[in-house]
């Protein structure tokens, strides 16, 4: 459960429901399109991914905030792409990518990913065109030295469509606030006897 968001008017604390609704609406729908970007995109394979997207509403010392976090530590990988270790065949949205294969600083393991998503899609050995079979093992290998050298492709899929929605939210936003001020300047003048509140 979220802390409950509060405005300042006359150096006093108010409750912004409306902001808090507001955020939540705003927050929802960009978990949604988040959600329908990955499919779209085909990054669905377990679903985790999707349903570990998390939403926070809050407030700091910077201001308001909605954010929405998935758990997959994975996700960063996802959203912004990995630069390949020899080339980027994704173009300039790749090459601004911060994360990098070859560099040494991501977490190891991508080979341990690969075999257990081609276990999931129930890929087995093959066949090549000399009519060798190809195990499963050197499938896992291919895939991997591919990744590795021409990157992952960005999707986009939390900072593209948080970019996209922040412009909506805006004007919603705005009029959240505009109410929860209004709210508290009716209950900081009822305070005085004097003034008649309608």
């Amino acid at each position: 459960m979220s802390k409950p968001l509060v405005i300042t008017l006359g150096g006093k604390k108010y409750p912004a429901l409306n902001l808090q609704k507001a955020l939540k609406r705003i927050g929802m729908q960009w978990r949604k399109n988040a959600r329908i970007s990955l499919t779209k995109q085909k990054r669905q394979n377990t679903g985790y991914l999707s349903k570990s997207i998390g939403l926070e509403v809050g407030q700091d010392k910077n201001g308001f905030f909605v954010n929405i976090t998935p758990s997959a530590p994975y996700w960063p990988f996802v959203d912004l792409g990995v630069q390949g270790a020899s080339y980027n065949k994704f173009g300039s949205i790749q090459s601004k990518s911060p994360f990098r294969f070859g560099s040494g600083k991501g977490p190891k393991g991508m080979r341990g990913a690969i075999d257990r998503w081609t276990v999931q899609k129930n890929i087995k050995g093959t066949r090549d065109e000399q009519g060798r079979f190809v195990s499963r093992q050197s499938i896992v290998y291919a895939i991997t030295s591919a990744i590795w050298h021409r990157g992952l492709k960005p999707s986009l899929f939390i900072s593209g469509t948080g970019e996209r929605i922040e412009k909506k939210a805006v004007k919603q936003i705005g009029i959240a606030l505009e109410k929860d001020y209004a709210n508290a300047m009716k209950k900081d003048m009822s305070r005085d006897k004097n003034l008649n509140v309608t």
